[in-house]
């Protein structure tokens, strides 16, 4: 399976470029932190930032499933599922 994960995707772009807007929103809570910003604006921008990782998380499971998972199972390759349905479970644990 991890043979055809190697390849770039529809969705990497969009990926990387949410990954790096994260980033700086990231950067920005670290400023807070040093700023002795009031913990309510830092939870609010820690939630922000939570759901914005979930939804790159989201996307690239779904462009997992699209390619990774298709073309295993296109091969024959009878473990996909079990390794996909084990990365759900972490992810959504």
């Amino acid at each position: 399976m991890n043979e055809a994960c190697v390849n770039k995707h529809e969705y990497n772009e969009d990926v990387i470029k949410r990954l790096k807007r994260i980033e700086g929103q990231i950067k920005g809570i670290v400023k807070m932190v040093e700023d002795g910003a009031d913990c309510d604006a830092v939870l609010t921008q820690l939630l922000a930032a939570k759901g914005a990782l979930k939804t790159v998380g989201n996307i690239v499971i779904k462009d997992h499933l699209t390619h990774c998972v298709k073309d295993s199972i296109e091969r024959g390759e009878s473990d996909v599922m079990e390794a996909f349905s084990s990365i759900i479970e972490k992810f959504i644990n």
